[in-house]
């Protein structure tokens, strides 16, 4: 009797024993804090203005801002304003335009290319360049490189009229923005590949593979590519050939449910950042990967990182399906304020001058207030990824719209005969120069 209740007891605490490690290999790993990381508040200082090449505005020339993906711009262009001009492209745009020399150029869900003038709004092209389109080009000399989901192909298109410079097909699906460095297009695939292409040829110059898919836009800092995918991975590639430089997991969520970059990263601060379908915002260490934080919201982070400051502090901002937006310490992750939006935000934000721009999927834009999360700006119109800038006006994507926004105090510019003239050359120089929704972010 005493050796069956002693057997029983041993049994009763092996059985234990095997509970405690299963819960403790299926629970939620908990977030991560390496103080050890290196952090360099003066490295690569977010939203410093691309300058441009004839007009008095600044550039925005590719999905981020900047090649980092900071997307931040350092502008005086603040609340309150008046709306200027809105112009209706007919279907669900899921990334915002770029704008550069007066005009802004970008693509719809239709894959309807455009470029409308950012004075006015009126349409100075458009081109039909597939069936689906989820992304924003990148401009550089007179030549808008893109990316396509149907057909996957990347392709070349004169500024000044929408004419095909070049075209090349893919092995699979892209949605990737694409970054240009150093005369090379570079972006990801759904066919588990990072590629950079000739930007004058068309050429493919190297391919990389990945554990999964890869739909964020890459992000280009002191010559190495960042990108995350759908196995949880994230890479840093050598941005002349392609060879990995490192390669850093995500934690994954409980009953070991690994986790996803949707997420495009933002650089800075010898930092990379980037959301996670496993509910957390990660810092890698941009020079070999190791994990210095990760900080977790109440669900998905689709939003492509914003890094920033919040007073003056450095930080990164983010939105979550949890319905709230983030504004953490850059160097420990710590959040210092959160806000309820009041709907799920997928689409990046961005930060023009002070403020942090968000869309929820209900269809508004909100104006944070980088250092209080005060709001400062409402706007009914929205979805997912909403505001840029070219220093003088704000451009709000709404589902299917652009609408243009001045300072309310702004006085309008006199148009004399002469002034009208003036424009009509600027313009012609110009023009020289929901069914398929898929639910879009980065």
């Amino acid at each position: 009797m005493r050796w069956t209740i002693a057997i029983w007891a041993v049994s009763l605490a092996a059985l234990g024993g095997l509970a405690v490690t299963a819960y403790d290999a299926l629970k939620r790993p908990s977030d991560i804090l390496n103080t050890d990381v290196a952090f360099n508040e003066a490295e690569h200082a977010p939203g410093k203005p691309n300058e441009p090449e004839e007009v008095e505005t600044v550039d925005w020339p590719l999905y981020g801002a900047d090649l980092a993906r900071t997307k931040n711009l350092d502008v005086d262009v603040e609340p309150p304003f008046r709306q200027k001009w809105s112009w209706d492209s007919g279907e669900l745009m899921e990334f915002s335009p770029i704008v550069v020399n007066d005009v802004l150029y970008g693509m719809n869900n239709d894959a309807l290319f455009f470029a409308v003038d950012a004075d006015d709004g009126k349409v100075l092209w458009k081109k039909d360049v597939g069936a689906l389109n989820a992304s924003s080009p990148v401009y550089n000399k007179g030549i808008l490189y893109a990316v396509n989901l149907e057909p996957g192909h990347v392709f070349a298109l004169d500024a000044k009229n929408g004419k095909t410079v070049w075209s090349q097909p893919l092995p699979g699906r892209s949605e990737s923005s694409p970054a240009l460095y150093k005369g090379k297009v570079i972006f990801g695939c759904e066919c588990a590949r990072v590629f950079a292409y000739d930007a004058k040829t068309g050429k493919q110059v190297w391919q990389t593979s990945t554990e999964a898919e890869v739909k964020a836009a890459p992000a280009v800092s002191e010559g190495k590519v960042y990108v995350g995918d759908y196995a949880g991975e994230m890479y840093a590639l050598n941005a002349v050939n392609g060879d990995v430089v490192w390669q850093s997991s995500g934690q994954g969520g409980s009953f070991g449910q690994a986790g996803r970059f949707y997420s495009s990263p933002g650089v800075a601060f010898g930092r990379v950042y980037a959301g996670n379908v496993d509910g957390r915002v990660y810092s890698f260490d941009s020079e070999n990967g190791e994990v210095a934080w990760t900080q977790s919201t109440g669900d998905w982070v689709y939003s492509g990182a914003v890094v920033g400051e919040a007073g003056n502090r450095p930080a990164v901002f983010t939105g979550s399906f949890d319905h709230r937006v983030y504004a953490m310490d850059a160097r420990s992750g710590d959040v210092i304020w959160s806000r309820d939006t009041g709907g799920i935000v997928s689409g990046a934000g961005s930060i023009v001058g002070d403020v942090y721009y968000v869309s929820i999927l209900a269809g508004k834009t909100y104006g944070y207030d980088t250092a209080t999360g005060d709001i400062v700006f409402k706007f009914d119109k929205g979805e997912y990824n909403p505001a840029i800038s070219d220093g003088e006006r704000l451009y709000i994507t709404g589902y299917s719209s652009i609408n243009a926004f001045e300072h309310k105090d702004k006085k309008p510019k006199k148009q004399s005969q002469k002034g009208t003239k003036a424009k009509q050359g600027k313009q012609a120089k110009k023009a020289k120069g929901g069914r398929k929704k898929r639910g879009g972010s980065q």
